[in-house]
């Protein structure tokens, strides 16, 4: 409880006055016996009981009613986030706003989400506490702190509003611990408004290790965690995957596959009508959702043979969620898929080569081109769309070379050399090997299946990855990577590296059989290397398919497609599902696929990834209408009126009181 009066708590101590008054007025009689109402007193005596007892309530009704008329006046304020506000007054209030796809999910009556109802939150707790503190924003997309000016504008600020991205919550609180540290503050108030997604979460990132050591160890730093990890269980997502543009008998189709999620599973079918929009023309099919998904594979759509080029977007009808009830698209003649292995080890290349060649699709293209390290100048930089480097990290020219190359949205997949060295690259540099005891291998921790190279299968089932024994793996020195994949005593198996554009990822071990038993196991290894292979290819070819937030530039130069496309400000283009056309490529974005699992990271987990650092967990749902925080003074002068009601109840006599009263005073 906090007070906005505290200094009127001085004045409990009034409550005594009832008492003080009840011992002078003792005292104002002499006591003269009296033998003619001896007989009165007997009979007080047989109702002493009762009478102390409706003294002792009449002495509390009076001391209520005083404790209650100074509670009142001092306005007391009640929630479940005040011990925030104890002690000092912060010197920083920092709002940490997670503003992923999912945190859009709303209130079916009101239409408030879970990002707007958090902002609400977070702006009343300023208002009405009228604390003094500097309030600075941190949101998920910009991750640059912004210090707001005027409270009553937060829910207008161009960085605190709806986006089709993810979140990278350990990123984002380190970020704000540099903050603190950058900026030498003192007592500071850390509120994260986020909705708990496993994917924004990343319980298995070593990063948390970074976390609870930076603020664990700070004096005078306090985490509050706004939560809203309820989800609706009825909201369905759509996605869309394989879509490619291929001639036929008539002219030419464009096949996909479409597929609905449900957050719960259902016992009955569900008829989803799916709306497909391909260049502004419009067609209907209906998927029965039984369970929780319903799949349309190889579903084709005629086109017009001279069609070389086209968008559209997959629609189902709205519910809880509208940011995932789109997929956009971008069509054009397939580029071929081509993966350059540079490895001086023919066995392990040849492995490389086998998995990256052999077609996942097979209306595609693959090829794959072996070079050796001396000639990692021959790379054909423009064509290719996978490089697995196996070989010392690079330098110099080819470090420009390979660094440009995955920013222009292609993929790297680095492999440890035999000999490694202190070369880093993208913050990254190999150890020395390290070689399990004979007989043993290294041991895995949950390794992460959400999202990236080793997520579940399209029907939800996992990777054998708990089958892949490794041997013998190299050591990893990074700084502010994601781990996929580690041993249980936390050695990286598996590592990517957070890039604006394309994707680049470490993996300690080989596929050699001296090394792992990555090929007889196969598909974990096949589909980690075909997945890297497509998000590289998705890089090449003028129709592109990406992630909202993972795209370079600025969005001002793109035209956009379609009629939700232009609602859209260019500022917010590259954070916002759409389809645009720039100079030379067609361009189509969506959501992260990882924002369409409703799981979310219990207690448990948090307390582990918080472990040391002092922090409380608020839950909060859209469906609420109570504020964090209460101003209780009516409550406190009903209580009040209540005991004084009570008061008079008790001071009125009985008739056979009246004899009583007398030989009291008589006596």
């Amino acid at each position: 409880m906090r007070f906005d009066q505290g200094f009127l708590l001085w004045a409990l101590p009034l409550m005594a006055l009832p008492i003080l008054i009840h011992l002078i007025n003792q005292n104002r009689h002499k006591t003269i016996n009296w033998a003619a109402t001896m007989f009165l007193l007997q009979a007080r005596k047989m109702a002493r009981g009762m009478a102390r007892l409706k003294y002792l309530l009449l002495m509390l009704a009076r001391m209520l009613a005083i404790a209650a008329l100074i509670f009142a006046m001092s306005r007391p304020w009640v929630g479940g986030w005040l011990g925030a506000l104890s002690g000092d007054e912060a010197e920083v209030t920092i709002f940490v706003l997670d503003r992923s796809a999912s945190m859009e999910e709303q209130n079916a009556q009101t239409g408030v989400s879970k990002r707007s109802r958090g902002l609400q939150q977070l702006q009343e707790l300023v208002e009405n506490t009228n604390r003094n503190s500097r309030v600075v924003l941190f949101d998920s997309v910009t991750r640059k702190p912004l210090e707001i000016t005027s409270i009553e504008a937060l829910q207008d600020l161009p960085d605190a509003q709806p986006s089709d991205t993810n979140a990278d919550i350990p990123g984002l609180l380190l970020d704000v611990t540099d903050y603190i540290t950058d900026n030498k503050l003192g007592r500071t108030d850390v509120w994260i408004c986020s909705d708990e997604r496993t994917s924004d979460w990343s319980p298995a990132d070593g990063r948390w290790e970074s976390i609870q050591k930076s603020l664990g160890d700070r004096e005078g730093v306090v985490l509050r965690l706004l939560s809203y990890e309820k989800s609706a269980e009825d909201n369905i997502t759509v996605t869309v995957s394989g879509v490619h543009r291929r001639e036929s008998l008539d002219g030419a189709e464009l096949v996909m596959d479409i597929r609905l999620d449900r957050a719960t599973p259902t016992e009955d079918p569900i008829p989803i009508e799916v709306s497909v929009i391909i260049d502004g023309v419009r067609s209907r099919l209906t998927l029965p959702l039984t369970g929780s998904q319903a799949q349309k594979t190889g579903f084709a759509i005629p086109l017009d043979k001279d069609a070389k080029t086209g968008w559209g977007r997959v629609e189902i009808p709205r519910d809880s969620n509208d940011r995932d009830n789109v997929y956009n698209f971008v069509y054009s003649e397939p580029p071929i898929q081509k993966s350059v292995i540079v490895s001086d080890d023919p066995t392990a290349a040849e492995l490389f080569r086998v998995a990256t060649a052999t077609p996942a699709d097979n209306s595609l293209i693959y090829e794959a081109q072996v070079l050796p390290s001396s000639s990692a100048s021959a790379i054909p930089w423009s064509d290719a769309a996978l490089i697995v480097w196996h070989a010392p990290l690079p330098t110099d020219t080819t470090a420009a070379q390979l660094n440009d190359f995955i920013f222009s949205g292609k993929s790297v997949l680095f492999f440890p050399p035999d000999q490694p060295d202190n070369t880093e690259f993208l913050t990254a540099s190999w150890a020395d090997w390290k070689t399990a005891e004979a007989g043993e291998f290294f041991r895995y921790a949950p390794w992460r299946n959400d999202a990236d190279l080793l997520a579940n299968t399209r029907s939800g089932s996992s990777l054998e990855v708990g089958e892949v024994q490794c041997y013998r793996m190299c050591g990893l020195n990074v700084e502010d990577a994601v781990t996929l994949w580690q041993t249980e005593n936390n050695q990286p198996l598996l590592t990517r590296i957070p890039t604006d554009q394309g994707a680049a990822w470490f993996c300690s071990t080989l596929p050699t059989p001296a090394n792992s038993n990555m090929v007889t196991t196969g598909v974990t290894y096949y589909i980690m290397m075909q997945r890297a292979l497509a998000r590289g290819a998705a890089g090449l070819g003028t129709a592109q398919i990406l992630e909202a937030g993972n795209v370079g530039g600025t969005g001002a130069d793109w035209k956009p497609l379609d009629g939700p496309s232009q609602e859209v400000s260019e500022s917010q283009r590259t954070t916002t599902a759409g389809l645009y056309m720039t100079e030379n490529r067609w361009l189509a974005l969506n959501r992260p696929s990882q924002e369409d699992r409703p799981d979310t990271v219990n207690e448990e987990a948090i307390s582990k990834m918080l472990s040391g650092v002092d922090y409380v967990r608020i839950n909060d749902s859209i469906d609420s209408e109570d504020s964090l925080l209460s101003e209780i003074w009516r409550a406190f002068l009903v209580t009040m009126i209540i005991a004084l009601i009570a008061e008079a109840l008790l001071c009125v006599p009985e008739k056979s009181e009246s004899t009583h009263e007398v030989a009291v005073e008589a006596s």
